[in-house]
């Protein structure tokens, strides 16, 4: 997922080699759970799959194909909503994916809601609004690793990487095979000037040699001094 902020270089280059530097949208049955205090309506298994089958296209950067699908599927539950959603941000109706996600904000998918606005409100450059709304998708699901590491992500961006540190290492010890989480938690580290500590790191996620080099070019210091 590309932000036009700040550090659109960086999201530039993540695409061409590396994985988004924010999560895409490859939410689990497991990510779509609902809130305590919130129950979602009754999935037929025959849904389910559906539902499943749809998530994966958009996971695989299929969403208009996503969102034939919903079409024809006609399941009117708060978790297709949210993946119709998804799916019209991912293919730019960003305004129309927004309304959506306002609706659930309240729902059983809350806390994907709202990491949805907070993806668009960082794709418009509004990082103050991406922060409120990924903190509340973080509160609504605090063990997401995904929301942790878009949120650590956004925080960097906002220039403030005490936090973002947090929220990276956070998100690598939740799910400790999360290589976008790994890559960031790298980056930030080179960009605070601890080379050793980033080493360490990439040793024990197993982050090759290439990777290192296209993380360490993309550090302030190392764009100023490209011609």
């Amino acid at each position: 997922m590309k932000t036009i902020t700040i550090m659109m270089a960086l999201a530039g280059s993540l695409l061409h080699g590396l994985p988004h530097a924010l999560a895409a949208d490859t939410e689990t049955a497991r990510q779509l759970r609902s809130p305590a205090n919130k129950t979602c309506a009754e999935v037929s298994p025959e849904e389910t799959t559906k539902l499943g089958l749809i998530q994966q296209m958009l996971a695989d950067g299929k969403p208009h194909a996503a969102l034939a699908h919903l079409e024809a599927a006609k399941i009117n539950t708060e978790q297709a909503e949210l993946l119709r959603a998804h799916g019209l941000r991912q293919t730019g109706r960003a305004l129309q994916a927004q309304v959506i996600y306002e609706q659930l904000v309240n729902s059983c998918v809350s806390g994907q809601a709202y990491r949805g606005l907070g993806l668009i409100a960082s794709n418009a450059g509004n990082l103050r609004e991406s922060l409120r709304y990924l903190k509340a998708a973080s509160t609504a699901l605090p063990t997401e690793h995904t929301i942790r590491n878009d949120y650590g992500y956004v925080l960097m961006q906002s220039g403030e990487p005490e936090p973002a540190l947090h929220e990276f290492l956070t998100a690598v010890e939740l799910a400790p095979g999360y290589r976008q989480a790994a890559h960031n938690l790298i980056l930030l580290l080179y960009r605070q000037g601890d080379s050793a500590r980033a080493e360490t790191f990439a040793k024990q996620f197993g982050i090759a040699g290439d990777e290192m080099q296209q993380l360490k070019k993309m550090t302030p210091e190392s764009n100023r001094a490209s011609p």
